[in-house]
């Protein structure tokens, strides 16, 4: 079964990385969204 990872700020320098290294591993499923996309201060949203 795939580990499901949210990786915030995957855009930035660190996060991108962050992103490529995880792919690499092979058994994870990566979710990523745009600050636009998902207010990471709104509980209910992130749920």
């Amino acid at each position: 079964m795939a580990k499901r990872i949210y990786i915030a700020g995957h855009r930035g320098m660190v996060g991108s990385a962050l992103s490529r290294a995880l792919q690499s591993e092979g058994d994870v499923e990566l979710s990523s969204a745009t600050s636009a996309e998902l207010d990471l201060r709104d509980q209910k949203a992130t749920c």
